[in-house]
């Protein structure tokens, strides 16, 4: 079998084993840790980035759909305002006995100042304007479904889940027996110490 001297990257010979051909090897790089020029990749300028686009292109668009509907929250729309305003009056009348978590222009919430089972406060109501119709919560109902007894069937209807009621139109009647629904149910929670 016949060997062959192979210089190796650092100079030094040695002998193998394998055909009379010697092999040719690469040089070192001149210094440690650099890379031969071939072999570096060059940066691309900015505007070529994948993804990128020059300045002036760029424009905000406007918003449409769901990102329009999120971009507008906190402005109720037109047709909700009075029902909403309405529904917020009812609340407001008691909140002097209660906690205003949020007042804006389609939220206003009211909790009370005693603890529920889980440690935080316990909540008494809401007006919540949405873009398809405006949302009065009453807890009380939820905890106390024999305060609904004598609510006509017209309110009733318009209930969504225990202690939710949905409204897309302004409608004084119902609006007046929910004033009085409201005025038992915080009577009720004030007898029982929970307000």
């Amino acid at each position: 079998m016949a060997t062959a001297k192979k210089t190796t990257a650092k100079g030094t010979t040695t002998k193998a084993a394998g055909s009379v051909k010697a092999r040719a090897t690469k040089a070192a790089p001149a210094t440690k840790g650099a890379k031969p020029a071939a072999a570096t990749k060059s940066a691309k300028p900015a505007a070529a980035t994948k993804g990128a686009k020059p300045a002036a292109a760029t424009k905000a668009k406007p918003k449409t759909g769901a990102g329009a509907a999120q971009a507008t929250r906190g402005a109720v729309a037109r047709g909700d305002a009075n029902v909403f305003e309405a529904l917020r009056s009812i609340l407001k009348r008691r909140a002097r006995d209660l906690v205003v978590v949020h007042d804006t222009p389609d939220n206003y919430y009211l909790d009370t100042r005693t603890k529920a089972p889980n440690g935080k406060p316990l909540f008494f109501g809401a007006a919540r304007a949405g873009r398809a119709y405006t949302s009065f919560y009453l807890m009380p109902i939820y905890a106390h479904p024999e305060l609904l007894g004598d609510v006509s069937p017209a309110l009733k209807k318009r209930m969504q889940g225990k202690s939710c009621f949905n409204f897309k139109t302004s409608d004084p009647a119902l609006f007046a027996e929910l004033e009085t629904l409201t005025g038992r149910c915080f009577e009720r929670w004030k007898a029982s110490g929970q307000i």
